[in-house]
């Protein structure tokens, strides 16, 4: 707890809450699940990759209103990935992993209500910075046609769209499933034409065309919330 508290107090102070006497009060938690990235490579639609998340969430709370601002840390891994298929039934496929750290900021308003059960939708910016990729994996095949970790931009920004079911578990801790659409704005990968190339399959020399790589994620979540309620008498 004392961890998710300094975590808290950054995102505090990231977020730049300035609270009255009577709006102290917030909710905190962590947010786990799924992802599934994409990519596209020069035009061509990679297939998806599967992967994970986890974030550390800070939400402002006034009980007479629907809208709150909020922040999130956490660690995402974005990417895509490669499948072939073989006569025989055989697949292989390759993951392109990039494991970022990201930072959120944006609004979120309820829309409904019906007993302890809340819909909301969120719309926030996005900060990610690249913290290590397994690109290199794939240094062992010499070949440009892989990505590799010269032409990766650590630092890249987008956005981030989503909704859910918000619901109360007690007065001071409840829950949330949301999907979130999550859509770079900036290049992950971005590397120049290299010509005179030896391709492997042809023994012909052939040009590799500029390669632009930019991420969208879609992540589902499972939340665990605990509201920090400050009252004054």
């Amino acid at each position: 707890m004392k961890t998710i508290s300094t975590i808290c107090s950054i995102l505090l102070l990231i977020l730049g809450l300035n609270y009255t006497a009577q709006s102290q009060s917030y909710n905190f938690g962590l947010r786990l699940g799924p992802s599934i990235g994409f990519q596209q490579w020069n035009g061509f639609d990679q297939d998806p990759l599967f992967a994970y998340h986890g974030a550390a969430f800070i939400e402002s709370f006034t009980e007479d209103s629907p809208s709150s601002l909020y922040a999130q840390l956490g660690y995402f891994t974005r990417g895509s990935s490669f499948r072939s298929f073989s006569f025989n039934g055989f697949s292989l496929s390759q993951g392109f992993q990039f494991n970022n750290i990201s930072l959120t900021v944006g609004a979120k308003n309820i829309f409904r209500e019906s007993g302890s059960l809340k819909l909301f939708y969120t719309v926030g910016i996005r900060g990610d910075y690249t913290v290590s990729t397994n690109l290199s994996d794939y240094d062992r095949f010499a070949s440009p046609f892989y990505p590799n970790d010269e032409f990766v931009n650590k630092i890249n920004y987008g956005l981030s769209i989503g909704g859910g079911i918000q619901y109360q578990l007690s007065e001071f801790i409840g829950g949330s499933v949301e999907v979130s659409i999550n859509p770079d704005v900036s290049k992950q990968f971005q590397q120049p034409q290299i010509d005179n190339i030896l391709n492997p399959y042809t023994n012909q020399q052939t040009s590799i065309g500029a390669r632009e790589i930019r991420n969208l994620s879609i992540d589902i979540s499972l939340s665990i919330r605990f509201l920090r309620k400050v009252e004054y008498y």
